[in-house]
């Protein structure tokens, strides 16, 4: 991994200007989209009059943002971030009103063809923290990275909030109810694309690079990936949001079951955003400080123990344990997140970083989504406990690469 600072064509005024849209884009846009994705599986249901397809709406909508984000990043690569980001959130602008219509409409098909567009269009929000690292030197990548985790919180905090209202406006103005929250998304994906078109112009023009990178064809996806940092950050990534969606998409069916309410439910799932989202601040500085391995490696540790926690919770039926679990839960994504992002960062050349940054959010997306489907059927089969234990082995997939970093790095350091 090397220390040199690449080139950078913005000022400290107008890099300091970027960063800003990018966290008001990140922010607003995840608002828009913890509003109308709550209420996903309830229009599934009024528009089919049937629960067993309600979870294909958000699938889609999560499929898109996977198969979406190699595109967008292309589209970055091309045309610039501002200009790239600005489009993906124009996309989802297009997207979510046509599903508002739909709802109108009741037409469920082009209701989960539109979420999928708008999950390719919310790449945006997905690519955010890889374009923010990109305007800081290495030694401040983890914090950067940090910050614009941090901002989800915003919207998971502001999202939920603006059901009630947002209902009630669709409602004064002798709409569908359902549809308020979509209102509210799409003002949110406006605001976002016009968010970054705030950022400098020249956040679009390519910084030189150095004739050494570029001479010869360029390393295929295969070669850029066979990196070991790499390889150990995009495994740390898709291990961690599979293990982490695994387990949180079938806690507060698990709670249910255990004979508790909405708002045990709630609490739970508050306690695990806190630990995704609230904490990114202090995982990228502690990234920065400390080095990007020993985060991956506390993240590893935390999310085997949040799923050992998870058996105990289901073999006693504690409902305490459960909270903690999740707590954890999130806490050992963040680590993971953070740390796979500000190293993939790190080890990938500027010329191709895009191109990797987007597979990769690609493939943890996607895994995501399989996570998502998978898990239902491995609850009513196996239960929770059999559920987290997987989780538990699942989380140990970093372990491999991260010895061989570890043993690379003793060898070298041999006199």
């Amino acid at each position: 991994m090397s220390e040199t600072v690449e080139p950078s064509l913005l000022s400290p005024a107008e890099r300091r200007r970027a960063y800003s849209a990018i966290f008001v884009g990140v922010a607003v846009s995840t608002t828009g989209f913890l509003a109308s994705n709550t209420v996903n599986s309830l229009i599934a249901e009024d528009i089919t009059g049937s629960a067993s397809l309600s979870g294909i709406p958000a699938a889609a909508s999560v499929f898109g943002t996977a198969i979406g984000a190699t595109a967008l990043a292309a589209v970055v690569r091309r045309v610039g971030p501002r200009t790239g980001m600005a489009l993906g959130y124009g996309l989802a602008t297009l997207a979510i009103t046509t599903a508002a219509y739909a709802i109108l409409a009741r037409n469920f098909a082009l209701f989960v063809v539109a979420l999928f567009v708008f999950g390719v269009g919310y790449g945006s929000n997905r690519l955010a923290r890889y374009i923010a690292a990109d305007l800081y030197p290495v030694s401040e990548r983890g914090t950067m990275i940090g910050w614009i985790v941090w901002a989800s919180t915003i919207g998971a905090v502001a999202g939920p909030a603006l059901l009630a209202p947002s209902r009630g406006l669709a409602e004064w103005v002798s709409l569908n109810g359902l549809i308020g929250p979509y209102l509210v998304c799409m003002l949110a994906t406006v605001l976002s694309g016009a968010a970054m078109l705030t950022s400098p112009r020249r956040m679009d023009r390519r910084a030189p690079i150095p004739s050494s990178t570029t001479a010869g064809p360029a390393p295929s996806l295969t070669q850029l990936m066979s990196n070991l940092p790499v390889a150990l950050a995009l495994i740390s990534m898709i291990s961690g949001q599979f293990v982490m969606v695994l387990l949180m998409t079938m806690t507060p069916v698990h709670i249910r079951h255990e004979g508790h309410g909405l708002g045990a439910i709630g609490l739970v799932i508050s306690a695990h955003t806190l630990g995704m989202f609230a904490l990114s601040p202090i995982t990228g500085r502690l990234a920065d400080r400390f080095g990007r391995v020993p985060l991956l490696e506390g993240g590893v540790g935390v999310l085997v123990l949040s799923c050992l926690i998870g058996v105990g919770a289901a073999w006693s039926s504690s409902y305490p344990l459960v909270l903690v679990s999740l707590l954890l839960l999130g806490i050992g994504w963040n680590l993971g997140f953070v740390g796979g992002s500000a190293l993939l960062t790190d080890s990938v050349p500027a010329a191709e970083r895009t191109r990797v940054q987007g597979f990769g959010d690609t493939l943890i997306w996607g895994g995501g989504a399989v996570a998502s489907i998978a898990s239902g059927w491995m609850l009513e089969h196996t239960g929770f406990a059999v559920l987290s234990m997987i989780g538990a082995v699942l989380s140990l997939a970093p372990v491999v690469p991260l010895w061989q970093l570890r043993a690379t790095a003793r060898h070298v350091a041999r006199p």
